[in-house]
């Protein structure tokens, strides 16, 4: 009776070790001809080899300058990250001086003094009309050398985001409303400008 329990014992681990063989040859899919399949794994199951980044969806803002001036200075690149109201760019401006806008005043009030004199006494040699033609000229003179004054005005980053473009070099004339950089709040799918930024 002892060895009859050995026995079966024995027999249930050879049907246990059997079956467990025989198993995942059962699961394994066959085609038509019954010819066993290899199991391949999907991309369900295979990790990634790199992680996906987000595309951008638009191509984001343009960040202008609401004034008119010459580059100055630049503190931006491509690839850079900003924060709203960051300082981009600083743009110098002429405006006119005291001296020039009293020399355009007495300009404009001589230029009327000699045109109702020369519709009154249109003669060439009115020594009058000679005197306020030199007069005209001599202030146009002080006017051309007038040095106007010189004023900084800023361009700010309008949000938080990624610069994906330049538009402006040092030294360039902008107009107002001029587009000097665009600006994605997307992350990039293309790393390369973020990775120049560290540079």
């Amino acid at each position: 009776m002892h060895l009859m329990k050995k026995l079966l014992g024995v027999g249930l681990v050879l049907l246990v070790a059997l079956g467990s063989f025989l198993l995942p040859l059962w699961l394994t899919p066959t085609d038509e001809s019954g010819v066993t399949m290899p199991i391949v794994p999907t991309a369900h199951f295979t990790p990634n080899a790199t992680p996906p980044t987000a595309t951008p969806t638009d191509k984001g803002q343009a960040v202008r300058t609401e004034y008119a001036g010459r580059v100055w200075e630049v503190y931006f690149h491509e690839g850079q990250r900003v924060s709203k109201g960051q300082l981009l760019m600083k743009l110098v401006e002429k405006l006119p001086s005291v001296t020039q806008q009293q020399l355009k005043a007495r300009l404009s009030q001589q230029q009327r003094a000699y045109d109702a004199l020369l519709a009154t006494h249109p003669a060439a040699d009115n020594p009058a009309l000679a005197t306020a033609r030199e007069q005209l000229e001599n202030t146009r003179q002080q006017l051309a050398r007038a040095v106007p004054m010189l004023s900084f005005v800023f361009v700010t980053a309008p949000a938080n985001g990624i610069i994906t473009a330049k538009h402006v070099a040092l030294g360039d004339y902008l107009a107002p409303q001029t587009a000097v950089a665009q600006l994605s709040s997307q992350l990039l799918s293309d790393t390369t400008l973020l990775l120049s930024s560290v540079d």
